[in-house]
């Protein structure tokens, strides 16, 4: 999949992307702050929103042609949060025409996703959960080369979020370009792309950018007010180059950094003013964070 270049005009911001591409097989995330452009990115592709432009490519060949090929269409698997299908229509019916249209039966993923209990269900009686399900199980059931997936967990009961994972696991040669809510959804990513104010900022390898954008440590400490622990953190970070200020919030301060935050936290452990103190890795729930808070 390839974005040559992309522009669309949203409310609060410019949607502008450039010289994007993700190589066969790829699991990409989009990652950033609600409003940056995350959803928009994946409907213009999909030719769900008008007034932008456009050029590239999907599977090797010219968007314009997938937008109008249904033979190509075929070749793709969508999950979008907005979309909704007629309320009136059963699940059973739903699940027929699906079958009917790409020719598999896609079994393993409806007993994965609990799909059969509800085949009497209409589908505007399906509780959020459940109509996650059904749009994942026509996602995912004709097994696409190519899945949008938008925040795929969403919604899901734990048993059912596991299933989930495990097919979009067992996916191995389709290529995934999806919005990413959870460090769950992140854990199945090999790539992050992070969406800030309508640009891609930052794209690299899953842990590289954990690396390069918030440090291999994660360092906490408690004080007994704001001020103290602002003041103390200041001080670490003036003493190891290395240390960065992430938050101060009654009274904890976390700081990122490298190899160097180790001898910042034996510090920490003789301060007579710091009442508790955390070391270990970074996370992935700490670049989620880190993507979400800063632009």
């Amino acid at each position: 999949m390839e974005i040559e270049s992309l522009t669309l005009p949203l409310p609060s911001l410019m949607l502008s992307v450039a010289d994007f591409r993700v190589e066969a097989g790829n699991k990409v995330a989009l990652v950033g702050r609600n409003g940056a452009g995350k959803t928009s990115l994946l409907e213009v592709m999909l030719g769900l929103r008008s007034g932008g432009e456009l050029r590239g490519s999907l599977l090797g060949q010219d968007v314009e042609r997938w937008h109008k090929d249904a033979s190509l269409r075929a070749r793709v698997g969508v999950q979008l949060q907005k979309a909704a299908l007629p309320g009136w229509l059963q699940v059973s019916e739903i699940v027929a025409f699906h079958r009917s249209l790409y020719g598999r039966a896609g079994e393993d993923v409806a007993e994965a996703l609990g799909v059969e209990p509800l085949r009497r269900k209409r589908y505007e009686w399906l509780s959020r959960g459940e109509s996650q399900r059904v749009d994942l199980f026509l996602a995912l059931a004709h097994r696409p080369e190519l899945l949008f997936l938008d925040e795929p967990l969403t919604g899901l009961d734990p048993q059912f979020a596991r299933s989930c994972m495990q097919l979009l696991e067992g996916m191995r040669d389709s290529t995934i370009l999806m919005c990413c809510h959870t460090s769950e959804e992140l854990r199945l990513a090999s790539h992050v792309a992070w969406i800030a104010d309508g640009r891609i900022a930052h794209y690299a390898a899953r842990d590289a950018l954990r690396l390069q954008l918030v440090g291999d440590h994660r360092l906490s400490f408690q004080c007994e007010s704001d001020a103290v622990a602002r003041a103390l953190a200041a001080s670490l970070a003036s003493a190891h180059p290395q240390a960065r200020l992430a938050s101060v919030c009654e009274g904890r301060a976390i700081l990122f950094g490298g190899d160097d935050l180790n001898a910042a936290a034996r510090e920490l452990v003789a301060h007579g003013d710091v009442e508790s103190v955390e070391f270990g890795r970074s996370t992935l729930v700490d670049l989620l964070q880190h993507c979400a808070r800063n632009t």
